[in-house]
């Protein structure tokens, strides 16, 4: 069931307070209290899309989104990449974010595009800034009908999809104190980093 609002504190929270049914969708034209990966806040104001929808768990869910949301953007717009894990960049600056949490016997994702909204970060943009014109109908049709396809892929064809369009295999990056270049995907979803003097997962830090 689609489920459309005004406002929300939060679509993730919205469905984990009120929904438990797989293939729900919350979509709301504002959040008041959006929120990003490791706790911090998305900004959410008019004229972005902000939506989330609950599934069943699966270890690479927010490659399987990424891919899902880039896939569908081809309809509107051809430069379009992800930074892992969750970044969705246009023209080389972020244009949207993707939030996944497994809540035990299913997950919620929640995905916030720029389209229309002011943005107050020059390292963020928005579709409308390029004269892109952007359809939400069209959008969420093909992003519904691409997450069913790629859900069903096998964590190779998952992967290998992500890379398509991932920004940082390839090139050095930066988190936290600490510098390498990064290599691979592994199969748990884990960033794989070539430092000076080993090999290392990351899982959830900020990569730049």
């Amino acid at each position: 069931m689609i489920h459309i609002v005004e406002t929300v504190s939060s679509t993730n929270y919205w469905l984990s307070e009120y929904s438990e049914n797989i293939g729900d969708v919350l979509i709301s034209r504002k959040q008041t209290a959006g929120r990003g990966r490791l706790g911090n806040s998305w900004e959410s104001l008019l004229g972005g899309l902000y939506f989330s929808f609950t599934s069943n768990n699966h270890r690479l869910l927010p490659l399987i989104v990424g891919i899902s949301v880039a896939t569908s953007m081809q309809n509107f717009v051809k430069e379009i990449s992800l930074k892992w894990p969750n970044d969705i960049l246009f023209d080389g600056k972020k244009l949207g974010g993707i939030l996944c949490e497994n809540l035990g016997h299913y997950s919620i994702s929640g995905l916030g595009l720029n389209i229309t909204n002011k943005v107050h970060s020059p390292n963020s943009i928005t579709l409308t800034s390029k004269g892109v014109k952007f359809s939400y109908s069209l959008f969420l049709s093909s992003f519904l009908s691409n997450f069913e396809r790629m859900f069903a892929k096998s964590s190779d064809e998952i992967i290998s999809s992500f890379g398509h369009f991932d920004v940082l295999i390839g090139q050095e990056v930066f988190w936290e104190r600490n510098q390498g270049f990064a290599q691979s995907i592994a199969e748990d979803g884990s960033l794989v980093i070539q430092t000076s003097d080993e090999i290392l997962n990351l899982h959830a830090e900020e990569v730049h």
